[in-house]
Parts: C-alpha cells; sequence; structure tokens
C-alpha cells in the first residue's frame, strides 16, 4: 500500500502547483459533449469535478491543453501526461 501511495505522490507532486486540464468525456443524464476547463492545480480541479455530480467519466492531464468534442483520449493517456482518471 504504501508503494502506491509514495507512486501517486511522486506523480501528483509536480502538478499540484501547476495548471491542469480538466475534460469531462461522458454524463450522467444531459450530455453537453466533453467540455474541458483550465484549472491553477490539481486540488482546484478536483474540487470542481466533486462539485459536478454529473460528470461520469473525467480525466485531469497536466498542463493547459486546448480540447474539443473531437477528444481522442486514448491520446491523452498515451501522452503519459493523465495525473487521475475515472472510469465508471
Amino acid at each position: 500500500m504504501r508503494s502506491r501511495l509514495q507512486r501517486f505522490e511522486s506523480t501528483a507532486a509536480p502538478t499540484s502547483s501547476g495548471a491542469v486540464t480538466l475534460v469531462i468525456y461522458e454524463w450522467r443524464e444531459s450530455q453537453p459533449g466533453t467540455l474541458a476547463w483550465v484549472f491553477p492545480s490539481l486540488a482546484a480541479a478536483l474540487r470542481a469535478v466533486r462539485a459536478m455530480r454529473n460528470a461520469l467519466r473525467w480525466l485531469i492531464v497536466r498542463g493547459k491543453r486546448a480540447v474539443d468534442a473531437e477528444v481522442d483520449v486514448g491520446a491523452l493517456r498515451r501522452s503519459g501526461g493523465v495525473v487521475i482518471e475515472r472510469v465508471v
């Protein structure tokens, strides 16, 4: 258990003070499409996604990303910039 926590901390630590992009690509009930927002920190992005109770599948990537409706979630994963992802 400790090694998992250390890996998460080492991955998340550089992002905790830098900008991240929250990408929500699946919603419960309404389907507004893929939406993305830039936040100043990982903590701010997590607070925002918790407030959006209808966000079903989402991910947070390092840095500021321009994301359109045709976002390739697989490409974001392959880029190695995904910090946290929620897949239901």
